[in-house]
């Protein structure tokens, strides 16, 4: 098992500098509380963060969205950092309306409330879940502790999942992966051993740590095989964290095979991924590596995954554009759902290479078809 990353993670995962840097300017399309509400804990946060990062549209209503959030959890550093970033923006738009029509500050301050806080800051919520926080962890650490000394395997390891998910409600996603791994040598039943790996895939993923997801697959995996009820189904309830940690690699082809494998019916993964995001993923990491055939016979008619592609028509449409050779029309709504897919966090990385890669099959696919109906007519002509 790999140890935890040597950096300290106190916080979130920002925008790391070598992703794709984008602007998403049309977020109009996006209803955002409804899109918030597919997720719950940090994936939430982690989506609000980014939209706000990449749609100056969407930055403020997704910011004051996460702060909302923000309070459901420990995590007093990021409820600072939003809201320092929230300050930051709503002085950007008001400074902006006023260039754009000429208003005084104080008029652009009262004129449909931009320039005025919508959300007040929660010194009181601050103090108090510090304190809270502080004491509760104290109390972990003296249970933990006690239980070491008067008690069996099974209470130690409930106190160390405790302590893991309290880090983790802190955002200080280190030390969480720190006591669930702990968690190994307390275990007394399979299903134990597979939800700490499942905790420690779950954290790794937030972290963006795609080696590591898939260092704890393959040992998960690896550990199933020796249970005759597990060999089976820890693989395919796996497989979502296993694309995910491809297409974070780069490695599209392997993520749109583990992606479609995902089974709808035990789809447990909805907290990080919603059924709908799973759609694009594979979607457009198979439109860009699989062959035709492949194609037809591993997505389009896959009967186990078209409940995903049912969430999203659009991209199911694409696929069957693409193998009915309407490649124009394939193009254009590739370029309708574009801004979509840029305001996903794990997508929009690979957005610019994936449509570069799609877009050159296009060209190929389309330039080949040019060439043999003008062969056929050459040949009828003569």
């Amino acid at each position: 098992m790999p140890d935890p990353p040597d950096m300290f993670v106190s916080d979130l995962k920002s925008t790391p500098m070598d992703k794709e840097e984008v602007v998403v300017k049309e977020g109009g399309m996006l209803h955002l509380p409804s899109y918030a509400d597919r997720y719950t804990d940090i994936p939430r946060l982690i989506r609000l963060k980014f939209i706000a990062q990449v749609c100056p549209q969407l930055s403020v209503p997704a910011l004051e969205l996460a702060i909302n959030h923000v309070k459901t959890t420990y995590n007093v550093k990021l409820y600072d950092e939003l809201y320092k970033t929230l300050c930051v923006e709503v002085s950007r738009k008001s400074l902006k309306q006023i260039d754009e029509n000429g208003e005084s500050s104080n008029e652009a301050s009262t004129s449909s409330g931009r320039g005025r806080m919508a959300v007040p800051y929660d010194s009181y919520w601050v103090e108090d879940n510090t304190m809270e926080a502080t004491l509760m962890l104290q109390e972990l650490d003296a249970e933990l502790n006690f239980k070491k000394s008067n008690s069996g395997s099974a209470y130690v390891r409930r106190i160390l999942e405790e302590i893991g998910d309290h880090y983790e409600k802190s955002g200080n996603l280190q030390m969480a992966v720190k006591f669930y791994a702990r968690v190994r040598s307390y275990c007394t039943s399979s299903e134990n051993v597979i939800n700490m790996f499942r905790n420690l895939i779950r954290v790794s993923i937030y972290m963006e740590n795609w080696w590591h997801v898939l260092t704890y697959i393959d040992e998960a995996k690896q550990y199933a095989f020796g249970f005759e009820n597990l060999a089976e189904e820890v693989p395919a309830r796996l497989s979502c964290a296993a694309g995910l940690a491809n297409m974070g690699l780069k490695l599209y082809k392997s993520a749109a095979q583990n992606f479609l494998k995902t089974p709808y019916k035990r789809y447990d993964y909805d907290r990080i991924v919603a059924p709908e995001d799973v759609t694009f993923y594979a979607g457009l990491c198979a439109l860009a590596t699989f062959d035709r055939d492949s194609l037809q016979l591993r997505a389009i008619n896959s009967e186990s995954f078209q409940p995903f592609f049912q969430l999203s028509p659009k991209m199911s449409n694409i696929l069957a554009k693409f193998c009915e050779g309407q490649l124009d029309t394939c193009a254009a709504l590739l370029r309708e759902i574009e801004d979509h897919v840029r305001l996903d966090v794990y997508l929009s990385p690979h957005v610019n290479t994936l449509y570069e890669m799609i877009m050159g099959r296009l060209l190929k696919k389309r330039d080949r078809k040019t060439m043999t109906e003008f062969l056929k007519k050459r040949h009828s002509s003569s």
